[in-house]
């Protein structure tokens, strides 16, 4: 993997560590390997709801507010999380990130009513606001902000990939285990990684303490809160990253046996649609910065969700084309990864744990709302279509706010 047109060797050394040397390496992967694993915990309640549902005595209702609660609280936390990455720096953050993800698996695993799992839920989000984000920070200050985006890049490709992967998996382990027995094993893996964090885990420089730190958090988110095209670039990516969240965690299944196929072949559905989201991660970041265009790869994505849903919510298919156009709606969410590319031009490196944090929070907001929608519609009679027609709006509005997006990919040199 080339980080940056400079090679790691050339790059400069800073305090202990050399910028892209192994230890930038090691220090990225154990934060990938976080995040991999607290996005396979979010995901996999897409294949455990049925078990949860049972085991609980809940309804769909409930099962999509437990969905939401997470989401909701992910996104409230992620406004801080990247600001406080760039004022205290990975170790003061991240450890403690690792700490509340791992006891909200431990809570989720023994809950024994509906109460103790949205306070898994909660404990969850509070420490995995600082995971994707996280990894982007570690990519931006280890390797240097030329290959900011490509890391963020590599860091998508690993958690789409793995959630590809889980989910029938996790359909097989549910046969042999209980999903309380699972997410039992799943802490005990989230005990090792503290462990690694505490030996392992810190910027390539010491962070410059500040007397009043939380003072420059707050300065910090706003001076991004006034930039016009970070907005933008909100709306847009979060409206197309809500949409992949709430196809891949909630509704594909169901789209799937509306559709008159069985529930393995809509988990099947969300495993492509995830596969879609990392393929298109291996390249969609360097093809912007190839081509030196944020704006016309998303356009591209943007088109190729409103004809993949269009597709699925109101034509008749076979299986397999069915599952290929989740795989098309996945690649086309790719494009989400351009709204942290324009994060980055506009705000620059001093900011940009705060820009991803920000972006992240909005897309979170949306893929809350968006989550939500169906059932609603559901809850006041609304057929099939007609509870899925918004997905396609909010799809539509995505585009446009892509062309409103001034280009700010850097021009070549």
């Amino acid at each position: 993997m080339n980080t940056s047109k400079i090679p790691a060797s050339k790059l400069p050394a800073t305090g202990r560590y050399r910028l892209g040397g192994p230890m930038a390496w090691w220090v990225w992967i154990l934060a990938t390997v976080f995040t991999i694993w607290l996005f396979n915990v979010q995901t996999m309640f897409s294949v455990v709801q049925g078990d949860i549902k049972s085991t609980l005595h809940l309804d769909d209702y409930h099962l999509t507010l437990i969905a939401g609660t997470y989401t909701w609280a992910f996104a409230l936390f992620q406004f801080f999380g990247g600001a406080f990455l760039d004022c205290f720096g990975s170790r003061k953050v991240l450890i403690p990130a690792f700490i509340f993800v791992t006891l909200g698996v431990f809570l989720y695993g023994t809950a024994t009513s509906y109460e103790m799992i949205l306070l898994a839920q909660v404990l969850m989000a509070l420490g995995s606001c600082c995971g994707f984000v996280g990894a982007g920070y570690i990519g931006g200050i280890w390797f240097g902000m030329a290959a900011y985006g490509t890391m963020f890049g590599y860091v998508q490709v690993l958690s789409s990939l793995s959630s590809a992967i889980q989910q029938p998996i996790t359909e097989k382990l549910i046969t042999h285990l209980t999903y309380n027995r699972l997410f039992f094993y799943l802490g005990c893996f989230g005990v090792l990684l503290v462990i690694l964090a505490l030996i392992f885990m810190r910027n390539p420089t010491p962070v410059a303490t500040h007397k009043n730190p939380f003072k420059v958090v707050g300065s910090n988110l706003l001076q991004i809160v006034k930039m016009k095209q970070m907005w933008i670039a909100a709306v847009w990516g979060g409206i197309i990253f809500g949409l992949n969240l709430a196809l891949g965690v909630v509704w594909t299944p169901k789209l799937f046996t509306a559709a008159g196929f069985t529930l393995d072949n809509g988990n099947l559905g969300s495993a492509l649609l995830w596969l879609g989201l990392a393929a298109g991660s291996c390249f969609w970041p360097q093809w912007s910065n190839r081509i030196h265009s944020r704006r016309l790869p998303s356009i591209i994505g943007a088109i190729m969700i409103i004809g993949g849903l269009l597709c699925v919510i109101y034509l008749r298919m076979p299986l397999w084309l069915m599952v290929t156009m989740m795989f098309i709606i996945g690649m086309g969410a790719t494009a989400h990864m351009l709204a942290f590319s324009v994060g980055g031009d506009v705000a620059g490196g001093p900011l940009v744990g705060t820009s991803s944090a920000f972006l992240n929070g909005i897309m979170f907001i949306f893929g809350g709302i968006l989550q939500n929608i169906p059932s609603m519609l559901q809850s006041h009679g609304y057929g099939f279509h007609a509870m899925f027609l918004p997905y396609v709006i909010a799809a539509a509005i995505a585009l446009l706010f892509v062309f409103l997006q001034k280009e700010t990919a850097p021009a070549k040199a």
